[in-house]
């Protein structure tokens, strides 16, 4: 169980670190 959570932590962080990533790179694009 404590597994379970520090995985859905860690892939939550994984997630939005990815999405901030591919934000920023749309964003280059448009500039």
């Amino acid at each position: 169980m404590v597994g379970f959570i520090i995985g859905l932590l860690a892939g939550g962080t994984a997630g939005v670190f990815t999405m901030c990533l591919c934000t920023a790179a749309k964003q280059a694009d448009e500039n």
